[in-house]
């Protein structure tokens, strides 16, 4: 059965019929009826990137010793079915359901209320029911604990190596080949698409000379990083894996889409990109080490309060720079439009709201096109008839860099 949203659906629903009707038609608008099978099991911390209503059936809620029977047509159907800082709760089906998804990231925006930047360690409130994961990682944090990864050698080298006014494409040859995947990667790049020139470079001097040392600085950094995503770990390394190969996906959205925007490095995108979610890193590590102690729900909880902190944690570690602490902080804000300048932060965000198109069963998302960020950054004014797809316009250069960071162009 098809549902039609508008605003008086949203009538009776708290606290969204707080809204003005023009704002309930709104988030109407980014909302989705889905239905549910009878015994699945529906989690805060899966579901927390939005405002869930029951329709629909019946459920059991469990919060921690606790159950709570909730039937749709109720009053207490009329509340969202998880509270937003409880990520360990989850429902039980009892009976087909019906689930209406609101955007909670709209609902705030509309609500006036700015999306929350990571809180201090001292604001965090992690309850007793977030789980051993959870209080574990956050008194490592509070006490010097944590173990960060560290930025690998060559990328060291290369940041260092250009704080000098004499560096000259020589020195920075000698770098590079410290590494061999990137020394690789580097001539790869060269003689991609991006940069080919009449005659192919077989040579790291000459690659960095076609391509510049700022080009040369980044791309390396960029290339270096797949050391970080690493593990001993048997039971992490899939998890490890799935967080380079999304970071590798919109590393190269990042590129192509500064490539289509006036004043941006397409290799600062990259690297942008790249480490955006790399919060997920120690996080990974310290459950490794805790294995056998851990619940799937509990790192997923984990993961999800605490990767931006951590990855701001990691990028400061490293010395990147303000502007990438800002795109780890804000890339998960669809509806940032603090500034009338675009950032890389807003590249970024691009980047991550394609890629979640592209995939199936994501829930509401807006398109990338219509958040602020795409024309903020002057990629168009698309219509409803014609849509402007700047990625799928350059898919070969997409997968060159997918290849160049991949080691596999």
């Amino acid at each position: 059965m098809s549902h039609v949203l508008t605003a008086s659906t949203l009538d009776d629903l708290v606290p969204v019929h707080q809204l003005s009707r023009e704002q309930r038609s709104l988030l109407a608008q980014s909302g989705q009826v889905v239905p549910v099978a009878t015994g699945r099991k529906i989690t805060a911390a899966q579901e927390h990137h939005w405002l869930d209503y029951l329709l629909a059936g019946k459920v059991c809620l469990v919060k921690g010793d606790q159950k709570e029977i909730i039937e749709a047509g109720t009053m207490r159907a009329c509340r969202p079915l998880f509270v937003e800082d409880r990520l360990r709760d989850y429902a039980v089906v009892l009976g087909e359901c019906e689930l209406l998804r609101l955007d909670r990231q709209l609902y705030e925006s509309l609500r006036g209320v700015r999306p929350s930047s990571v809180p201090s360690l001292d604001e965090m409130q992690l309850s007793e029911n977030e789980g051993a994961l959870l209080i574990n990682f956050y008194r490592s944090c509070k006490e010097g604990k944590l173990a960060l990864p560290s930025l690998p050698k060559v990328a060291r080298a290369i940041q260092e190596a250009m704080n000098d006014p004499d560096i000259n494409s020589a020195r920075l040859a000698r770098i590079v080949q410290m590494d061999l995947a990137v020394t690789g990667g580097l001539i790869r790049l060269a003689n991609s698409v991006i940069y080919r020139g009449t005659k192919p470079i077989v040579d790291v001097r000459n690659a960095i000379i076609r391509v510049g040392m700022d080009v040369t600085r980044s791309a390396v950094v960029s290339m270096a990083m797949q050391q970080v995503f690493k593990t001993k770990s048997p039971l992490m390394k899939h998890r490890m894996k799935a967080a380079w190969n999304r970071s590798v996906h919109i590393s190269a959205l990042s590129f192509v889409i500064a490539r289509h925007c006036e004043g941006f490095s397409p290799e600062q995108a990259l690297l942008a990109g790249l480490v955006h979610d790399v919060g997920v890193v120690p996080i990974l590590d310290f459950a490794s080490r805790r294995q056998g102690e851990i619940d799937e729900d509990e790192l997923e909880a984990a993961i999800l309060r605490l990767r931006v902190m951590v990855g701001e944690l990691v990028i400061g570690y490293w010395g990147l720079g303000p502007g990438v602490v800002k795109v780890v902080r804000e890339s998960g804000n669809w509806y940032r439009d603090e500034r009338a300048e675009p950032d890389y932060c807003d590249i970024v965000l691009l980047a991550r709201l394609y890629r979640l198109n592209q995939a199936e069963s994501r829930g509401p998302l807006p398109r990338y096109e219509d958040v602020p960020a795409y024309f903020k950054l002057g990629l168009g004014f698309p219509t409803t008839e014609e849509r402007v797809d700047v990625v799928a316009e350059a898919s070969e250069e997409l997968s060159a860099v997918i290849g160049m960071l991949k080691g596999t162009g």
